[in-house]
């Protein structure tokens, strides 16, 4: 009697038989990706809310089938999650009828892309001190500019003054130092009345050290002695370098500043802002070393005694590095200024320091 085998049994048999094996190819499993990303609000101020992500999803011809959406958080965070992976996507950003990003991103197989981070301006980001004094307020610039916290040091009251500028551990506390103009200066930074006293040079060396190893100040107007006799070869004010206060001679103005500064320019969108000089006696600066960075310039008038003279195109707002850290001054009173202009002007000077 025959027996009957299955073709399928034979083909097995044999190929068992001669060592034989055979494999079935399996499709490419592609995984979901995702994009992440932060949106900073065109000011440049602050991480924008609310802004709406978005890309287009493409079939293998280029049709777009789906626009997958995400709206950013209070800190201008947004993911767009469930891409199909190993395809080439655009992320777009807009604000309103604004478009703030169409940047280029391949998500491969069931890849989580971070895009970059843009330059913005976060104040919770700083530890900033704010050393008060009578003719300037920076506090009050620091609060329009968003900042919830900064620790202040009452520069009218040397005692103060003098025991936080002593401690190098106070001083390395904070990213930044702001000096009002205004505050107590004989007896702290010099001592027109004794010159073997040591707390002066004990401050200056503690300042210039805070900076070295990576602190920035910032001073204005009457503060200028400060960087002054911190660093004498940067900048030559008007007057005798040596002579405390001897700088103080510019005049009421209003003018227009020209905006040396290419990059600030671009910043602000403008070549000139107004800088005004309310009150007198602020200090003209004269010249700087090559070193120095310039970013505001205009043409000052400055008196002494009965003379009167003007200053052609010099420098207004400056600022230069010291070892590590950074030194910025302006000779003007930023509180008086603290319009829009001069808001971001502020804010692109942080951002360096």
């Amino acid at each position: 009697m025959r027996v009957l085998v299955p073709a399928l049994f034979l083909l097995v048999a044999c190929n068992n038989e001669n060592n034989l094996q055979t494999t079935v190819p399996h499709a490419e499993v592609v995984s979901p990706g995702s994009i992440t990303g932060r949106v900073c609000d065109p000011t440049g101020r602050t991480w924008l809310a609310d802004a709406l992500a978005y890309v287009n999803v493409t079939d293998d011809a280029g049709l777009i089938y789906e626009t997958r959406k995400a709206f950013t958080d209070l800190d201008g965070y947004f993911i767009i999650d469930g891409l199909p992976g190993n395809k080439d996507y655009t992320v777009y950003v807009t604000y309103g009828p604004d478009q703030l990003m169409a940047e280029p991103v391949h998500v491969g197989n069931g890849e989580s892309v971070t895009l970059e981070e843009p330059s913005c301006f976060d104040p919770l980001q700083l530890d900033v001190a704010v050393v008060k004094g009578d003719y300037d307020d920076f506090g009050r610039v620091l609060d329009d500019m968003g900042f919830v916290s900064y620790h202040t040091i009452n520069g009218g009251d040397q005692t103060e003054l003098t025991d936080f500028l002593s401690s190098p551990e106070e001083l390395a506390k904070y990213d930044l130092i702001f000096f009002n103009g205004g505050l107590v200066e004989d007896g702290v930074f010099y001592d027109t009345t004794n010159a073997s006293n040591p707390v002066p040079t004990l401050i200056m060396d503690n300042i210039r050290a805070y900076v070295d190893n990576g602190g920035s100040i910032y001073a204005s107007d009457w503060s200028y002695d400060i960087v002054e006799i911190g660093w004498p070869d940067k900048i030559d004010f008007v007057g005798a370098d040596e002579v405390p206060d001897d700088a103080q001679k510019g005049d009421y103005d209003l003018l227009d500043a020209a905006v040396t500064d290419a990059s600030l320019s671009e910043y602000l969108g403008k070549q000139y802002i107004s800088v005004e000089y309310d009150l007198p006696v602020w200090p003209p600066i004269e010249t700087t070393s090559r070193t120095v960075s310039v970013h505001l310039t205009g043409t000052v008038p400055y008196s002494d005694g009965l003379s009167d003279y003007t200053l052609s195109s010099v420098p207004l707002l400056v600022t230069f590095n010291s070892g590590d850290g950074k030194v910025a001054y302006s000779t003007f009173r930023v509180v008086r200024n603290g319009n829009e202009d001069m808001l971001q002007t502020l804010q692109y000077i942080m951002y360096s320091l």
